[in-house]
């Protein structure tokens, strides 16, 4: 098994035609959301810096940088991509993804431990 962009797992099996990419959010353990209060109490004290992340957009294979602080709302990184993309959020839900954790929209990338150059993987969904 070998890790590709913090992203992606792939397994391969003896046979090398047989190849399978699984995103790693299928493999990690989640963190549940009784553990967030523990997580918020923890990063609250940390200090605000800027920082750069990395967005690899899955559906175009691309990655779009963004820079934030460590203590942007995720719902802000969201909307920044979905201008940049010119994805509109009435009719699309994008989801974000960061060492097999889904970000949400309330919580700051602090709270996942985002920090410069991380790259997070997003998809995006039509409603």
């Amino acid at each position: 098994m070998a890790c590709k962009d913090d992203l992606r797992q792939i397994i391969v099996l003896q046979n090398p035609e047989y190849i399978f990419r699984v995103p790693n959010y299928c493999i990690c353990d989640p963190v549940f959301e009784r553990d967030y209060d523990q997580i918020k109490e923890q990063n609250k004290d940390i200090e605000e810096k800027k920082i750069k992340i990395i967005l690899y957009y899955l559906a175009q294979n691309k990655n779009i940088n963004l820079h934030a602080t460590n203590k942007t709302l995720v719902k802000k990184i969201k909307e920044a991509f979905a201008k940049k993309m010119n994805i509109d959020l009435n009719t699309h839900k994008i989801r974000l993804l960061f060492r097999g954790q889904e970000l949400l929209d309330e919580n700051l990338l602090c709270y996942n431990n985002v920090e410069d150059m991380s790259k997070i993987q997003v998809m995006v969904n039509e409603i």
